[in-house]
């Protein structure tokens, strides 16, 4: 099978991502071209930023040290539900997960419930969603010096959010 992608399907994705300084839209982990020419810009946006929440968790793991084993055992989940919500961009997770999560990272449960995609999300969470995880890396080893900074800014704005 041959993939191919056309020229009108990445100027209907630029469209979807809107005049941002950095994207990181479904394009990032999903490079097949959609079946459906009728993409709905409201759910291009929670998949987005879900995707940012997905990497957001991992990038939380990995700081603290903990395999996905770990994380799911402290959260009370299955180790399959920590892969859905680091590498399932249409995966919702519940919000009781999200809050439990939040609590395990010492983060605030609002603003991680918004970026889950589990409440509406404040202006401007999405571009510093996408500006995180376009600056996230994908390595399981330790944090790189970039990527502590860029979780440490986006910490920071969503204790910001909080307050």
């Amino acid at each position: 099978m041959k993939l191919e992608i056309t020229r009108e399907w990445f100027e209907r994705r630029a469209k979807l991502e809107g005049d941002l300084e950095v994207s990181a839209g479904g394009l990032a982990r999903d490079p097949t071209p959609d079946q459906n020419e009728d993409v709905d810009p409201a759910a291009e946006v929670a998949g987005s930023i879900r995707m940012a929440f997905g990497s957001f968790v991992e990038t939380m793991r990995r700081r603290k040290g903990l395999s996905i084993e770990k994380l799911a055992e402290r959260v009370d989940l299955d180790a399959s539900d920590i892969m859905r919500i680091e590498r399932d961009a249409h995966f919702t997770p519940e919000p009781r997960v999200v809050f439990r999560l939040a609590e395990t990272f010492d983060l605030p449960g609002k603003a991680l419930q918004q970026l889950s995609g589990n409440s509406v999300a404040r202006p401007g969470l999405q571009e510093q969603a996408l500006r995180f995880a376009a600056r996230s890396g994908d390595s399981p080893q330790k944090l790189s010096r970039d990527e502590q900074r860029a979780l440490e800014e986006f910490i920071a704005y969503l204790e910001k959010q909080q307050g």
